[in-house]
């Protein structure tokens, strides 16, 4: 075995680059938009029904609670999301899009899909499915979460 680091077959330092490009390419694609990519995939997830509460936008992203809750206060700033208490359990913050938050979640998604088609449009959709099974076997087996 060896235990020599090389940058050019190291899956960390190559999926770190990917990632870091990826970002950059969707950066000039939103055409120096007021909302992060991390804003942007809380406001979907929300918008979409898949999260009702910071804990399942933490559990879709993968990321820890208090990432999610700095990018919700920047959210709910910016007038696109609301947060407020429900139920018997005060301390569970809902979530719910605003209208301004609905318009600026499909404005940015178009936007998104367009940045990730002119990344993939050359592959075509099977290549662009195995490699996001590729990547979701990968995050599964360094404990990832779903």
């Amino acid at each position: 075995m060896n235990d020599e680091l090389d940058l050019e077959t190291s899956l960390s330092f190559q999926l770190l680059r990917a990632a870091h490009g990826v970002q950059l390419h969707h950066q000039r694609a939103l055409g120096g938009a007021p909302l992060t990519l991390s804003q942007f995939w809380v406001l979907k997830l929300v918008c979409d029904g898949t999260a009702f509460r910071p804990s399942d936008v933490a559990r879709r992203l993968g990321v820890h609670p208090g990432d999610v809750t700095r990018l919700i206060r920047g959210l709910s700033a910016k007038g696109l999301l609301t947060r407020s208490r429900r139920g018997d359990d005060q301390r569970a913050l809902h979530l719910a899009p605003t209208p301004k938050g609905e318009l600026v979640a499909a404005e940015f998604g178009a936007a998104i899909a367009r940045a990730d088609a002119a990344l993939t449009g050359a592959s075509g959709p099977e290549a662009t499915e195995r490699l996001i099974g590729m990547l979701d076997a990968v995050r599964g087996r360094a404990g990832g979460r779903a």
